[in-house]
């Protein structure tokens, strides 16, 4: 059996899914992703049209968590586990944002405008995106639940890159 087990690397994140408090838990990473060339990362996991992810938090097991539950990720390491937008972002237009979430909390950070030309404003992105906005704030790498987002402010644009 151990021929049709596929190695995974782990990744590590914070995790708030309520009504739990932000844990810290890993979550599986394949070498091949399906969607671009390398390996897979979290936002892969995250835009898989399956309802559930399997995450381990260290003592305690592998439970499921239902994606749409989660209000955010805090990737650690991002330049491992988030490699290709990490590639990507770099001249991209960018926004510093808050985002405000239902039940209180927000997060405060820089999202940058992977989407084609001209329709780069955080309107359109996050009008375009499927589940999570990566925002880069002074805390780290974070990946948002835009379905848990009620207030988005803009609090600078500009047009050109990092």
């Amino acid at each position: 059996m151990e021929t049709y087990k596929i190695p995974k690397e782990r990744a590590k994140v914070l995790m708030w899914a309520p009504p739990r408090e932000p844990e810290e838990r890993y979550l599986f990473l394949s070498p091949f992703a399906e969607t671009h060339q390398g390996a897979e990362t979290v936002s892969d996991l995250l835009l898989r049209p399956k309802r559930f992810l399997p995450v381990l938090q260290e003592g305690a097991g592998l439970e499921l968590v239902r994606k749409e539950a989660i209000r955010w990720l805090r990737v650690e390491e991002p330049e491992r586990s988030e490699w290709h937008f990490m590639e990507q972002r770099s001249g991209a237009p960018q926004a510093k944002i808050r985002c405000e979430f239902g039940e209180g909390g927000s997060l405060e950070g820089v999202m940058y405008a992977l989407t084609p030309a001209g329709e780069q404003r955080v309107l359109d992105v996050v009008n375009l995106l499927q589940g999570f906005l990566p925002l880069e704030t002074a805390q780290g790498f974070y990946l948002v639940n835009l379905g848990h987002v009620c207030h988005i402010a803009i609090l600078e644009e500009s047009r050109a890159g990092a």
